[in-house]
């Protein structure tokens, strides 16, 4: 079973025993449940897919927190030509990893 969900203006598909990293949640703990209401498309297990309008009526996605992580660093480079100006900074997003458990529908 699969489905696409909307999280944070971002949407994922997903499918159970997946894992996924979203934006960061600060209330967040390893071991807490979380769930997932916005829930776009439920397709899988034989059957039709369903596609919402925007949303599917009474499906919603569990999940499980794992922990938080890092993204890739970035580097931003600032340059300005004839100034002797540069600076060089570097960036790690922070997300909330989560274990896709069962999804309902």
């Amino acid at each position: 079973m699969e489905a696409i969900i909307r999280d944070s203006g971002q949407q994922f598909r997903v499918t159970e025993g997946l894992t996924i990293d979203v934006d960061y949640r600060d209330e967040a703990e390893a071991g807490a449940a979380i769930e997932f209401g916005e829930v776009l498309l439920i397709t899988g297990d034989g059957q039709e897919p369903r596609v919402g309008k925007p949303l599917v009526d009474g499906a919603k996605v569990l999940g499980k927190v794992i922990g938080h992580v890092k993204g890739p660093k970035l580097l931003v480079t600032h340059f300005r030509r004839r100034k002797d100006s540069r600076t060089r900074k570097g960036h790690r997003q922070p997300y909330t990893q989560i274990q896709i458990e069962r999804i309902e529908g």
